[in-house]
């Protein structure tokens, strides 16, 4: 019996020791990764294993080249977010230091953090089109051949990029190339089972995959969702929603955009409760802003006028723009602080313009893009790291026969000043950044 007891105190001792020591064990760094910025220029997520002293972080945390930051959250959870005024040059160096509640301290974790998109491109090659990354001032392939591209779309989280391919009449294909952090290749997989007629993409920050699509076996057209989970994209679900336009998954996710003849829709998704609100008119979604619930419409009226709004939460639509000319694509910045349009004005001699507008419709910029027309399809995307906007544009060319290939063009938004990236290109876009490299000899995710 007295063994028994000797067993059970030796346990019981062990345990004690085992807990003394995991109390004194020091904070340790469990997670840390890129989120949507929203209207800063970038923002990490920081998860630490203990209660820590929010102060001592803040005091402890370094960034070079300085620029202006704000760490907020408490207990374990943290958000940085970076507020440049000028454009990003460079990755940053961030130094995470600080003590938890207990006083124990943290060991230093020194991280190299690129918050700059990379610039995607689809681009003509042997065989049809091909995506490539603009790399170094060169441009890499990424993904394989397969025709020609209908369309690309960067899934929102930065971790992959959705294709769809054109292999021959009435046969398109929805591929997704999923990607590392460093923006090399990782594997594919097809979205779609059946020939496709034509589809359209949507992603929101979630890197959740809208897919509408129509094909030869079934009537109408339908949606499917593929959610963005355990590191990939899950099979795709069918959803029960009607439209008459392109549906766009809203950046923040777990809702849609649902052009209506009646209007405009907000829908919400699983595991939101089932909700609907409709915007009456005759209006069409024209981009998001990059802070929450803030978008462009474009209005159409009766005499062909089109008008553009400003939807802010809990607000009526703002007027901010109303002409006749053509207004071929919009983007804005934070929540419409600055909003861009492309305008196509006259008949004989069409004028591509490029204008910026505050969010009270005041013009502050005028940029006639003489000698240029923007390539069908092109849309504006704006990186607010870079302050550049990104779009295709082609020369003009009298011979209509004879269409000229069209490439990406950067425009820096602070001096209005244009640089064209070499190379034909047939759509464009940023892939957002999720690039962390651990500076520390050992790895701190343990």
């Amino acid at each position: 019996m007295k063994k028994w007891w000797l067993v059970l105190g030796a346990g019981l001792g062990l345990a004690l020791l085992q807990q003394q020591l995991l109390l004194r064990r020091p904070p340790r760094l469990l997670a840390i990764e890129a989120i949507a910025p929203g209207r800063n220029s970038g923002a990490l997520s920081i998860r630490f294993s203990r209660l820590m002293d929010g102060e001592s972080l803040r005091r402890g945390l370094q960034l070079k080249p300085q620029v202006a930051h704000q760490l907020l959250g408490n207990g374990n959870n943290y958000t940085l977010l970076i507020q440049a005024t000028g454009p990003i040059k460079q990755p940053f160096e961030l130094q995470l230091k600080g003590k938890d509640i207990r006083g124990v301290q943290f060991k230093q974790s020194r991280w190299l953090w690129e918050l700059r998109p990379t610039l995607l491109a689809a681009r003509p090659v042997v065989g049809g089109d091909q995506i490539q990354r603009w790399h170094k001032n060169s441009w890499q392939p990424l993904s394989p051949v397969r025709g020609l591209i209908q369309s690309f779309l960067p899934l929102g989280n930065g971790r992959g990029v959705a294709v769809v391919n054109n292999l021959k009449a009435m046969d398109s294909q929805v591929w997704v190339l999923m990607l590392s952090a460093q923006g090399t290749p990782l594997r594919e997989k097809q979205i779609n089972k059946n020939p496709l007629i034509f589809a359209a993409l949507s992603s929101d920050n979630r890197g959740d995959l809208l897919v509408q699509s129509s094909n030869a076996k079934e009537p109408g057209s339908r949606v499917e969702l593929s959610r963005f989970e355990a590191a990939d994209l899950q099979q795709p679900q069918r959803l029960a929603v009607e439209a008459s336009g392109p549906i766009q998954l809203v950046p923040q996710g777990h809702q849609l955009v649902v052009p209506q003849l009646d209007g405009l829709s907000l829908q919400s998704l699983p595991p939101l409760p089932a909700k609907k609100e409709l915007l009456p008119g005759s209006r069409d979604l024209s981009s998001f802003c990059p802070q929450p619930g803030r978008a462009l419409l474009v209005r159409h009226w009766p005499d062909y006028r089109r008008s553009l709004e400003l939807l802010e939460p809990g607000k009526a639509p703002k007027q901010i723009w109303l002409g006749s000319e053509a207004l071929l694509a919009t983007a804005c910045a934070g929540g419409g602080e600055r909003i861009w349009l492309l305008l196509l004005s006259g008949i004989r001699k069409p004028l591509l313009e490029l204008i910026e507008l505050n969010k009270h419709g005041k013009l502050m910029h005028r940029l006639p893009l003489t000698g240029r027309e923007l390539d069908p399809g092109s849309k504006l995307h704006y990186d607010s790291t870079r302050q550049v906007l990104l779009l295709l544009l082609k020369r003009q060319s009298s011979d209509y026969q004879k269409s000229l290939p069209a490439q990406v063009h950067l425009i820096e938004v602070n001096n209005y000043s244009m640089k064209a990236i070499p190379g034909a290109a047939t759509h464009s876009g940023w892939l957002p950044s999720r690039q962390l490299q651990h500076l520390n000899n050992q790895h701190p995710l343990k």
